[in-house]
């Protein structure tokens, strides 16, 4: 490695024509540049330069070397680019666990765009509501929703879930549309059950500090999202969705927020990934583009 030193501190003395330049180039004192050039010379067992009191210019046999010395150095340089650009591209095949509502409705309308960003990666979704287990499963990453309580993952925050209450416009003409929480049991409501624990998930309601929680009734109940979507879109009743998940629903108007001064964000949506060093060049390019997805849709919201 010194004598590559050596020979960059050659190259350059050679191009500005004094040590004392060279060496400003370099960072180095002009001391230390003469000295890198005069061990070079000895190690060569000939003289580089010619130096006279006025000026310094290549011998015969330094012209030689510092030609085939400006080709290596360019091949090196090319080389360390091209390395650097290679570890830095994200590439290869990267295995995903994803929500299967958050799936369907924003990763996949957007595979064409993923590949278009990102020409070298493979995406290898895992679609389900089952809590994955990243390492045990061979997984790369998984998207979460809500609370994190695993310390052992890296995590990418990637935006808020911001619950609202919807219902068809069929639905809200035929039995009314509630106008406060209280109403709510007066109708019928699709819940969802996780599939993890068997628990009915909880609705995220904004209300006064201490104010009891309304009953919501459990009409229908299903432990997969997309179903309680189709369910509340066919007008069997009211239920609670993430945002985010309903965009195009909510645009076309075949499902109506309410009470919307009682919707709550409650935790988040993150990326999660084993612990790691550095975080690998797939897995952060999966994070950005799924954070610009998330980024773009809370824009067009508002």
């Amino acid at each position: 490695m010194e004598s590559l030193s050596a020979i960059g501190v050659f190259a350059r003395v050679a191009e500005t024509g004094s040590f004392a330049s060279a060496a400003r180039a370099l960072g180095i004192t002009p001391s230390a540049a003469s000295k890198s050039v005069a061990r070079l010379e000895e190690r060569l067992g000939t003289r580089l330069f010619q130096r006279t009191t006025r000026r310094m210019h290549l011998t015969e046999q330094g012209a030689r070397f510092h030609e085939r010395c400006v080709r290596a150095l360019t091949e090196l340089r090319d080389a360390e680019s091209e390395l650097a650009h290679a570890v830095r591209t994200p590439r290869g095949r990267v295995r995903v666990s994803v929500p299967e509502m958050l799936a369907l409705r924003l990763i996949i309308p957007n595979l064409q765009r993923f590949r278009r960003e990102y020409p070298h990666l493979e995406l290898d979704l895992d679609v389900n509501d089952h809590l994955a287990d990243i390492v045990g499963d061979g997984l790369d990453a998984a998207v979460r929703c809500g609370e994190l309580t695993d310390s052992r993952l890296m995590r990418r925050r990637l935006g808020p879930k911001r619950f609202i209450l919807c219902a068809s416009p069929a639905y809200l003409q035929a039995h009314g549309t509630p106008r406060s929480l209280d109403a709510l049991q007066e109708h019928d409501c699709i819940r969802y059950r996780f599939v993890s624990t068997g628990r009915v998930e909880s609705w995220a309601l904004r209300q006064p500090a201490g104010a009891p929680a309304p009953r919501i009734p459990e009409t229908f109940v299903f432990n997969n999202s997309e179903a309680v979507t189709h369910a509340a879109r066919a007008g069997f009743g009211i239920a609670q969705f993430v945002e985010l998940m309903i965009r195009p629903e909510l645009e076309a108007g075949t499902l109506r927020p309410f009470l919307r001064e009682h919707s709550l964000e409650r935790g988040a949506l993150w990326l999660v990934w084993p612990q790691a060093r550095r975080t690998p060049p797939k897995v952060k390019a999966l994070g950005d583009f799924l954070a610009r997805l998330v980024e773009e849709d809370e824009a067009g919201a508002h």
